[in-house]
């Protein structure tokens, strides 16, 4: 097979040279002592020889015929460790190859960004036709054992109110975008194998980081499982939860904000926890003023809007604290690596540059606003020069956020479902 790091042989030659070298350095050993194998003036050339590997029994008196033999022996056995050695690369070579099928790719032929969608996008039967998909399958097998209940079935047959729950909707959404990522390898894999950079919505930048091989499917559903426990305990904590408001600018939202808190007085805060797109966010925080605040913006009238979301708790914001402080922990334990591809941050809108920063912000996540809008903004970069925008399903939330945050990216953006 096609290698993905060329690696050629002169290490192998070397090391071939090295071993029938032993016998050869033996046998000029054995030329000079003539046998005398006690001779005081030879014995650190013989130790040196030995040290090194040399049958001892090579400094005595031997045949040529003999001599030969060793030699045809150490070069049999230098050919077979290589042998052995170039199969475990090609067997290494293709797992990795399996699970990044951009590695092939040079880095100037690479144009295609993936996008990974989070919370809120399940749906009942999302998954039916990837569990036709034996790649595709093996991931919900996987995950099943590692959930401790049949995600696939839960997917398939819901009920769609327990899907809705962050429990279980956080890894059913996780698993389904990535399975999605396994039949594109089979279908699409003219622009799959050409990705250059991910993000992820959300929940979506745990995906992001597998598909980019910072972590294992493993280690990163373990998080993701993690995650939705430790948010939803945290959501129990208050009388809090999200709403989606559009239509307004920042600077205005910031104001209303401010204003409904007063008017509510109740102790309870709200924040902007997603920059979705221009004029485009969603708050979190006390429900009470989160109602305050939608009555005020569709008092604004024609193009405003503000309703409240139906999920659990104020996520992205100081709500999250006690669930980033239980997460935190498995962050810092979970082996990660640096990507193989680009991958955007949710929390600064630009890429991770090391593992331990893909630590701090995906604990910092959990407690500030998702910056899509920036993400968005990075991503259009014309010297990115991205001829494809892929959104992995479910769903087709992030399409429809492209539009409003640049309708040319729009137009080259294909949804798997």
């Amino acid at each position: 097979m096609e290698r993905l790091t060329k690696h050629s042989d002169t290490d192998g030659d070397a090391l071939g040279k090295h071993i029938v070298h032993k016998s050869n350095f033996a046998r000029d050993c054995l030329l000079k002592v003539a046998g005398k194998k006690t001779d005081p003036r030879n014995k650190k050339h013989i130790q040196a020889a030995i040290d090194g590997g040399v049958e001892p029994k090579l400094f005595t008196k031997l045949d040529s015929k003999v001599r030969d033999k060793m030699d045809q022996d150490a070069r049999a056995k230098y050919l077979k460790l290589k042998e052995k050695e170039e199969a475990k690369k090609d067997e290494e070579e293709a797992v990795l190859l399996k699970a990044t099928p951009w590695a092939q790719t040079l880095e100037r032929d690479r144009e295609v960004c993936v996008l990974f969608p989070g919370q809120g996008t399940q749906k009942k039967g999302m998954a039916d036709k990837l569990m036709k998909v034996p790649e595709a399958k093996e991931l919900f097998d996987k995950a099943s054992e590692i959930l401790g209940y049949d995600l696939a079935a839960l997917i398939s047959e819901g009920p769609q109110d327990k899907l809705d729950q962050t429990l279980y909707s956080q890894p059913a959404v996780f698993v389904t975008a990535l399975a999605h990522m396994e039949l594109a390898k089979k279908e699409k894999f003219q622009i799959i194998g050409r990705s250059k950079m991910c993000a992820g919505f959300s929940l979506g930048e745990y995906t992001a980081l597998v598909y980019a091989n910072a972590m294992s499917f493993e280690d990163g559903l373990k998080l993701v499982k993690k995650r939705a426990e430790a948010m939803d305990e945290a959501a129990k904590s208050a009388n809090a939860t999200m709403a989606s408001i559009s239509g307004v600018d920042d600077q205005t939202l910031l104001q209303m904000i401010a204003a409904a808190t007063a008017e509510v007085n109740n102790g309870g805060k709200v924040y902007i926890a997603n920059y979705m797109f221009p004029e485009g966010r969603t708050c979190s925080g006390d429900t009470v003023v989160l109602k305050k605040l939608c009555e005020k913006v569709q008092a604004l009238g024609s193009g405003k809007s503000g309703k409240l979301v139906n999920v659990s708790g104020a996520f992205h914001t100081p709500y999250m604290q006690p669930a980033a402080e239980a997460l935190g922990q498995m962050i810092d334990a979970t082996p990660m690596q640096q990507p193989t591809l680009s991958v955007l941050s949710n929390v600064t809108g630009i890429y991770f540059y090391s593992v331990e920063e893909i630590r701090q912000l995906l604990k910092r996540q959990l407690v500030e606003p998702v910056r899509w809008e920036q993400c968005m903004e990075e991503v259009c970069k014309p010297f990115h020069n991205h001829t494809a925008y892929v959104e992995s399903g479910p769903g087709k939330q992030l399409k429809a956020m492209m539009r409003r945050c640049d309708q040319e990216a729009w137009s080259k953006m294909t949804t798997l479902e």
